[in-house]
């Protein structure tokens, strides 16, 4: 009887002993995932803030970005609209000497009528229709190179760019006497570019040849185009006395200039447009009088 109330004894601690054993188990657990909820909470609302933080982060750098972007496009707005500014007067000679030619044959046209010439008098009005669409593509390219360019690109003949700057400049480039040596241009050859901005970079490019031959007994400009299977690169050389080595350090600084008049942001606004079509533009070694620089562009497939 006592062994078997001793066994009971012995069974019954050792009962109490496990429920004991599994309450404080349970209790440990509870507290352990009680503790790991409050963890979870804390690491939850860390990275809550930190997702915040970076999402307003995020918002201001794209705001930084669009202002940097909206200031490049202004700045080369403005650039745009001072090269228009520069050649004003030579724009304006290349008016008005259609204009005269349009009052000389109107004049002569009215004495020829008067004389009953008729067929020549016809003549001299398609002479005036020819010249006033001469014109009048004269004001149509100021008017597309003073617009704000966009920032896409596509395909763009090279020979009808390098036209449309030497256009542009037509009254500067006989003013100054420069003789333009011009490479043929395998017929078709496009570029992936901007139009208006294209030629922008090529009339800076052409102005600056212009200002280092201002006073050169024998000026030439020399315009050469080169392609890969992708790539194609417009070169602009000049026979002036050339840069030295430290303009040639500060060529794409902002506002480090050479000229009198120069704000130093012609080159830079330049690459900047040139990098925006996916391109480069260089300087190339001096190997000979002048200047040359040579812009590369994606080659249009």
């Amino acid at each position: 009887v006592i062994l078997v109330g001793t066994l009971l004894a012995a069974a019954g601690w050792a009962v109490v002993r496990r429920r004991r054993g599994a309450v404080a188990r349970q209790a440990a657990l509870a507290r352990m995932n009680a503790e790991l909820e409050h963890r979870v909470a804390e690491r939850t609302e860390d990275l809550n803030r930190s997702n915040v933080a970076l999402a307003a982060e995020i918002i201001e750098r794209e705001s930084a970005e669009d202002r940097v972007r909206r200031l490049r496009d202004d700045l080369a707005q403005a650039n745009r609209l001072s090269i228009l500014g520069q050649i004003a007067a030579g724009v304006g000679h290349e008016i008005n000497q259609p204009l005269a030619a349009i009052r000389a044959y109107a004049e002569t046209g009215a004495q020829l009528i008067d004389g009953g010439h008729t067929p020549a008098a016809r003549d001299n009005l398609s002479e005036i229709v020819r010249v006033t669409e001469r014109i009048g593509a004269i004001t149509q390219m100021l008017r597309g190179f003073a617009r704000r360019g966009t920032g896409a690109t596509r395909p763009v003949a090279v020979d009808e760019a390098i036209e449309g700057a030497l256009s542009l400049l037509s009254g500067r480039i006989r003013d100054a006497g420069a003789r333009i040596e011009r490479a043929p241009i395998a017929p078709g050859l496009a570029a992936l570019a901007g139009r208006i901005r294209l030629e922008q970079v090529l009339v800076n490019l052409l102005q600056n040849a212009l200002d280092a031959l201002r006073d050169h007994a024998d000026p030439r400009i020399g315009i050469s185009v080169g392609t890969t299977p992708t790539t194609v690169t417009i070169n602009v050389r000049d026979n002036g006395t050339g840069l030295s080595p430290e303009a040639q350090g500060n060529l794409f600084i902002p506002f480090a200039t050479t000229k009198v008049t120069g704000l130093g942001l012609g080159l830079v606004i330049s690459g900047d447009i040139a990098r925006e079509f996916g391109g480069d533009l260089r300087l190339e070694p001096d190997d000979g009088p002048g200047a040359s620089f040579t812009l590369e562009l994606p080659r249009a497939p």
